[in-house]
């Protein structure tokens, strides 16, 4: 018995987008198109003014003795296993409203006389699987949508055959003449494409399935010869934890899947973006950890465009730019051999690509710039997930000063006003601990930043100590790594705010940057921490503070991310035994008189003492180990 798997929907929904790539999913189909394929009439109807044909001039026992005719035709010659745009209940669905719509005959009655003349051309031993593509379950914005994605204007007599088309086929939705309903609604070509695969596996067909979809966001890069692309894919993987990968490598694995040998010479651009949209999927699903990542280089103008379809929102396409005599400055080729690279590009549409871009980056300027630029695109593509807030464990008596504090650092240009450290855990001690305050501020001139109405302490004569920072900075990640931590902290779970402003979007590194940045911060702090130890008079807390400080950064280098300051120090005893260092808890260190507490002094400096030695060692037997190898 032939088999038929059939896509059916109403104009626009993308029954022959689906098909075409649904075709290259099921061995040994026949793709057998749409029904003017096959029979010689339909070349002389739409010779002229086929809309009126369809309409005016042909009469409806006419239009459907065509339809079906063709129909029937398809049937004999699309083999055992065939693939059609459009099957029999959606051809019957398009005769009746057109039947509506030139006759003023109601969809319902409509439909049952072309039912009843189409009957006779049902092909005998043949199984057919009808897969139906809605934009909308409601029939009104069924055709809505069918007119909205449509890139012409819709005459009037064309938008009443889409209402009653979609009140036709919500007729036969409701007596079940279709096997599957898919609703595309807003969603990208690939859920689409994978629900349709999906439906067709479970009727028994064979067909390959898509593999798990694990990408969370895909940057496409493009842009003319030596614009930046290489530079800016490198500074995704090495800065931002992006999985880099090349569009010409992915396709050639795609080619050798199938048995393709020149991908660009067998495929048209459409199939390009597919089958490396495939790729890209297997490449995620195989390596769990990538599920950021960008593509390099596009050049290709339909292709690019169609990756984008498959994708949707989650895909972005930057086009690097700049100018012939800057890219020729930065590479090592003649003048004559970047004007022939651009125009193979320029042939293939690359340049036409930044007009459909969500991003022009201008990639004159310096290598700053574009690391800034980058941030910024990895920081816009994360949105923002802002948790619900978590409450601030501020202890009550600092809780009216801290709501006085913060007022006046709120206003038409602050983004954002936090505690960190230890009013945001919980474990502020007074006497002892600062008050760290967090402002990010659209801009910080130094007559706001010397605001009088800030009190510089707080109750009982805390010390405040205000970090701000512009909302640029915070954007790009230009903050001391203690705050990336803390951002960190707040995007998570929003632990210290005082205010944020409505749609803040947050920098936020992954743990492994985050990490980094740490602990390339671990020179500066050891620096500090031998020039606090040395001093004759000493300043405990500052001391404290850094012993903690180190301690940290030494532990989230272990994958260990910890805040109380007796956390930090019971951790690393138990991580690093071998460097013996014996530090007060805050309590014993907070207790009243720590001013005046030699033997207190003596301990935190002789803890200071041993990790400076245990950190020396640590580096001693790395250089070590090089100066070994070297002989």
């Amino acid at each position: 018995m032939n088999v038929a798997v059939t896509l059916n929907g109403a104009d626009n929904v993308g029954k022959s987008t689906n098909a075409q790539w649904l075709a290259s999913a099921i061995p040994g189909i026949t793709l057998t198109g749409t029904i003017d394929r096959w029979d010689p009439q339909w070349a002389e109807v739409s010779r002229d003014d086929f809309s009126r044909w369809w309409f005016v001039d042909s009469t409806t026992d006419k239009h459907v003795d065509l339809v079906f005719r063709s129909y029937a035709a398809r049937c004999q010659g699309g083999g055992m296993l065939a693939l059609e745009d459009r099957g029999y209940p959606m051809l019957l669905a398009t005769c009746a409203a057109t039947a509506a719509v030139k006759d003023g005959t109601p969809i319902g009655e409509a439909l049952a006389e072309v039912e009843a003349r189409a009957l006779r051309y049902l092909p005998i031993d043949r199984r057919e699987i009808h897969i139906l593509l809605r934009h909308d379950f409601d029939p009104s914005a069924e055709a809505r949508q069918a007119l909205a994605r449509d890139r012409t204007l819709a005459s009037d007599q064309y938008a009443a055959y889409q209402r009653q088309l979609a009140e036709a086929i919500e007729l036969q939705v409701q007596r079940g003449d279709y096997h599957r309903l898919i609703v595309r609604g807003d969603r990208p070509l690939l859920d689409v494409q994978r629900e349709v695969r999906e439906a067709v596996a479970q009727f028994g067909v064979p067909v390959t399935l898509l593999a798990p979809d694990r990408v969370d966001r895909l940057w496409v890069l493009a842009g003319m010869s030596e614009s930046g692309k290489s530079t800016v894919g490198e500074l995704f993987r090495t800065e931002h934890a992006v999985t880099r990968l090349k569009i010409g490598y992915l396709l050639r694995l795609a080619a050798d899947r199938v048995g393709v040998t020149d991908p660009y010479q067998a495929w048209d651009e459409l199939t390009e973006a597919r089958m490396l949209s495939e790729e890209i999927l297997r490449f995620a699903a195989l390596n769990p950890g990538s599920h950021r990542i960008s593509v390099e280089s596009a050049h290709r103008f339909e292709a690019t465009r169609h990756v984008r379809q498959i994708w949707g929102d989650r895909c972005e396409i930057i086009y690097l730019d700049a100018p012939p005599a800057v890219r020729l400055a930065r590479g090592e080729e003649s003048p004559d051999s970047l004007a022939s690279r651009d125009a193979t590009k320029q042939s293939r549409g690359a340049e036409r690509i930044a007009a459909i871009a969500d991003s022009v980056v201008d990639n004159t300027g310096s290598l700053l710039a574009l690391k800034r630029a980058v941030a910024e695109l990895v920081h816009r593509a994360s949105g923002d997930r802002r948790p619900p807030q978590r409450e601030t464990l501020v202890p009550a008596a600092l809780q009216p000063f801290l709501a006085a504090y913060a007022a006046e650092l709120v206003d038409d240009e602050t983004a954002l006003v936090a505690v960190t450290g230890s009013l945001a855990y919980g474990n502020w001690q007074p006497g002892w601990s600062d008050v760290d305050v967090l402002v990010v501020r659209d801009t910080l001139p130094v007559h706001w930043l010397a605001n009088p109405s800030l009190p510089p302490t707080g109750p009982d004569g805390a010390k405040i100590a205000l970090s701000a920072f512009t909302t640029n900075e915070a954007r790009t990640g230009r903050l001391p790594p203690r705050l990336l931590y803390a951002l960190r902290q707040i995007a998570h779970d929003g632990r210290g705010v005082l205010y944020r402003r409505p749609g803040l979007v947050l920098h936020i590194l992954d743990h492994a940057n985050d990490e980094r940045a740490a602990r390339s911060d671990l020179p500066l702090v050891v620096m500090t921490l031998r020039r606090l130890a040395a001093r004759p008079d000493t300043d405990v807390r500052a001391l404290y503070k850094h012993v903690v400080l180190a301690m940290k950064i030494m532990l989230r280098a272990d994958g260990i991310d910890l805040d109380a300051s007796d956390d930090v120090r019971r951790a690393f005893a138990s991580r690093h035994p071998a460097a013996r260092v014996h530090l007060p808890s805050v309590t014993d260190a907070s207790r009243a008189g720590w001013r005046s507490d030699d033997e207190l002094t003596e301990r935190i400096r002789r803890a200071a003492s041993d990790l400076l030695a245990y950190d020396e060692t640590l580096g001693y037997t790395r250089d070590h180990g090089k100066d070994d190898e070297s002989q």
